[in-house]
């Protein structure tokens, strides 16, 4: 009888006993409610704003450097028909020739004083998304035969300190401030319960710690992620992105972004699981971002500086003189030497001193590179281990990580900028593989001059001069390149979950 008694009374106990609320049920209320914030839709608005401004800004920049690529192109052309003319017009009878450095129809002369060679790097479909390095790195470079290792940089003149500070561009937005709107949501509508002493009543409910602060946050991340995107779509079509053609880089964009602010929205519900007031919670997730986004960055930055024995660009100068003045107090002698190591030069030895600066330059120009060599190497050495540092961080600071991956979907990254100097010192290399042998051919066994000719007359083939083809990784790979770090977000997320779930198993003592 005893039995039965105690089984009867469990189960009146049971049935009396109070069912809790699930999360769906909350999550659901909680969306209705925080939909109804004007909190949440002024931070939308001025969010949207910002994005808005950030991509038309770097479009602009984009814009501008397209239409002066355009430009170079142009007067590139317009001169080439200019030096077709004064070739056709040097081609009749005069009383004496023209120097050699006027004469576009002397191939050594054209080689350097006609020349026009330049490689450029167009703007990807989806450049708006993040300015990246695209503001300090050349866009465009022109390419002398002589020049160690590649061209000349050109750059288009800007205020310094307006480079220093960098510009204000969609991946800005999207870095520096998406975490702050998500902090300012997290920290006053997750606390407004406890700062007006509320949390008393609540907790007296059929509702457990968990299922209440999560459904809370999860409401305000499922208005923010969705309207984030929205705007981040909005923002790259005003700054006139062609989606169709940028279709793939726009789904990894959406990825990394809601990756990104699912994890600062977990970091926020980390901090809101030990139900701080909002100043505290705000101070605290405030402190947070400052750490992650500039105290970090800045320290890997002074670290990776210190990396490899690379000179300093002052020593390379200084270097790159002293091997200057060695080779022209020498340059009969190199060049000496090398016509006796050839077999059609050798017999031309005699006329090592008689010969133009250009043609002399095409033996004197590789012996500099030969001599600047082990600089080049050790800077490119410890330019390689900055990168492997810069690309490691990216896990250790969210910010840095995301601003390398929009850069890389944008294709203004630092990776597809040095690809771009390599594709450029090619085409030097190819020009001087195409005009060298024509230049040195003439040493030898010279063009015969034509009677009462102005010019020289060895030179016209000039639809026949190398061109820039530079090439680009494809779609895939640039968003195969930011999947990893994508998921190492959703990962960081998922943990910090499970920190302030474990966090919420009981609601706090004093409430």
């Amino acid at each position: 009888m005893s039995a039965i008694a105690h089984e009867a009374g469990r189960l009146r106990a049971a049935d009396t006993a109070p069912v809790s609320v699930g999360f769906i049920t909350l999550l659901a209320w909680e969306l209705r409610h925080i939909g109804r914030q004007r909190l949440l839709w002024m931070v939308l608005l001025l969010l949207g704003l910002a994005m808005l401004w950030g991509a038309y800004s770097g479009a602009s920049l984009h814009r501008a450097q397209t239409a002066a690529i355009a430009r170079s192109h142009a007067a590139d052309a317009a001169w080439t028909a200019q030096i077709r003319e004064r070739a056709r017009r040097y081609a009749e009878p005069a009383e004496s020739p023209v120097p050699y450095w006027q004469d576009p129809t002397d191939v050594a002369g054209f080689s350097r004083y006609f020349l026009r060679a330049q490689s450029d790097k167009p703007h990807l479909p989806l450049s708006p998304l993040a300015v990246g390095i695209s503001d300090l790195m050349p866009s465009r470079l022109p390419i002398k035969l002589e020049t160690p290792f590649g061209a000349e940089p050109a750059y288009d003149f800007e205020n310094p300190r307006g480079l220093g500070l960098g510009r204000f561009d969609l991946g800005f937005v999207l870095i520096y401030l998406l975490p702050v709107a998500t902090i300012l949501l997290i920290g006053l509508l997750s606390t407004f319960e406890r700062d007006h002493g509320m949390l008393r009543l609540i907790a007296a409910q059929r509702v457990g710690p968990r299922a209440w602060l999560g459904a809370r946050v999860a409401a305000i991340f499922a208005w923010l992620a969705p309207a984030t995107l929205a705007l981040l779509l909005l923002s790259l079509l005003f700054a006139g992105v062609d989606a169709t053609a940028a279709m793939p880089e726009l789904f990894a964009s959406a990825a990394l972004v809601v990756a990104y602010l699912s994890f600062w929205a977990a970091l926020g519900f980390v901090v809101v699981s030990a139900w701080p007031s909002a100043a505290g919670a705000i101070s605290l997730m405030g402190a947070l971002w400052a750490a992650l986004v500039i105290g970090l960055p800045l320290l890997g930055s002074a670290w990776a500086e210190r990396l490899g024995d690379a000179p300093t660009p002052v020593a390379y100068v200084d270097a790159q003189r002293r091997a200057n003045d060695a080779i022209g107090s020498e340059r009969d002698a190199i060049v000496t030497a090398m016509f006796r190591a050839r077999a059609d030069l050798a017999a031309a030895t005699d006329r090592v001193a008689k010969i133009d600066y250009a043609t002399r330059m095409t033996f004197l120009a590789p012996e500099l590179e030969r001599r600047l060599a082990p600089l080049r190497e050790r800077q490119l050495a410890a330019r390689a281990a900055r990168e492997r540092v810069s690309d490691w961080a990216g896990y250790v600071s969210p910010s840095l990580g995301l601003e390398q991956a929009l850069s890389v979907l944008a294709g203004t990254d630092s990776d597809r900028h040095r690809r771009f100097e390599q594709q450029t010192r090619a085409y030097q290399l190819r020009l001087r593989d195409w005009f060298y042998p024509r230049i040195q051919r003439e040493i030898a066994t010279p063009t015969p001059r034509p009677p009462n000719s102005y010019g020289r007359m060895n030179f016209a083939e000039y639809d026949a001069i190398p061109v820039y083809l530079g090439a680009e990784l494809p779609a895939s790979a640039r968003v195969a390149a930011t999947l990893p770090f994508a998921a190492w977000l959703l990962l960081l997320a998922a943990l910090l979950t499970g920190v302030a779930l474990r966090r919420l198993r009981r609601w706090p003592t004093e409430l």
